[in-house]
């Protein structure tokens, strides 16, 4: 197979690949593949109408399932992954499989291959209204602390990302980074987005408090169904900031969604805390997929 970087011109052609369903996994769109391809080491390649997304470095390395185009053989694609990484000198990985997937992959290959949870990469889904509206008891918490910005900062100023306040947004953005450490490959990741904002699709917004910028997020639709935030940054010794710019975005530009993808928590107990405090609607599941008896070794 002949891998290739996501670049924009292939843009429309890897998401064709994606269209045949609705997914709810974030990786499963370009706007996520060419945003963190470096992070991942992340390639792609076309063969007998099947895309192939191949990550990971070194022993490392792995596929996501393979996205066959219409009238491709999805039971095809399992054994090119297959042969591939064995010409590699690689044992066969999968990861990023969803709850269809493997049912597809038991069905169609009964006793070949093994399964593992990655809870740590299941991304989390929201209902979109319950985001906006915060309602009952199980959201308390968080309207009180978006009563209480609310209460503190009633000048609050809510603006898009425009072409015409983007270098702010940038400086906003290095100075958060700075403020809170080296996460090299966000940091660029971000910085790929702004670089490519038009072509991308993606929507933005900051919040200002007395005309600084406090808070930024990005985001964009996976499909008429889904949004997805890519990033998110808000300065946390302002109590209820991330509550605002998450409610308030979502309300200007994705309102008309039923879900929202916040992404997985990596296994970070903070962060697991927090998504959760949030009352996920379900989760988008992964699963590591192996051949029969390798599972663990």
């Amino acid at each position: 197979m002949e891998f290739h970087h996501f670049e924009m011109k292939d843009k429309d052609y890897i998401n064709s690949f994606f269209g045949e369903h609705h997914y709810q996994q974030c990786d499963c769109s370009f706007n996520t593949l060419f945003l963190w391809q470096h992070a991942y080491s992340t390639m792609w390649a076309v063969e007998d109408n099947i895309l192939f997304v191949r990550a990971g470095r070194g022993d490392m390395a792995y596929f996501m399932p393979p996205f066959e185009g219409k009238g491709a053989s999805f039971v095809h694609g399992l054994e090119i992954i297959r042969k591939h990484l064995e010409d590699m000198g690689k044992p066969f990985r999968l990861m990023g499989a969803s709850p269809w997937v493997v049912e597809q992959i038991k069905q169609l290959c009964p006793g070949k291959y093994e399964f593992e949870e990655d809870r740590d990469d299941f991304e989390y889904i929201y209902k979109t209204s319950d985001l906006i509206r915060l309602p009952g008891k199980k959201f308390r918490m968080k309207k009180n602390h978006l009563n209480g910005f609310l209460r503190t900062y009633p000048d609050y100023v809510y603006e898009p990302i425009t072409h015409e306040n983007m270098e702010e947004v940038k400086q906003a953005s290095a100075e958060w980074f700075k403020r809170h450490g080296d996460i090299e490959d966000e940091e660029y990741s971000i910085g790929l987005c702004f670089d490519n904002w038009d072509a991308l699709g993606v929507k933005g917004a900051v919040i200002r408090i007395y005309g600084k910028i406090e808070a930024f997020t990005i985001g964009d639709k996976m499909n008429d169904q889904v949004a997805h935030i890519h990033f998110e940054k808000a300065n946390p010794e302002i109590r209820g900031l991330y509550q605002a710019i998450n409610r308030d975005f979502i309300l200007h530009e994705f309102a008309d969604t039923e879900f929202v993808n916040r992404e997985e928590d990596l296994g970070v107990p903070g962060l697991r805390q927090a998504k959760m405090e949030y009352n996920p609607d379900h989760f988008a599941e992964k699963y590591n997929v192996v051949l029969a008896g390798t599972l663990g070794k």
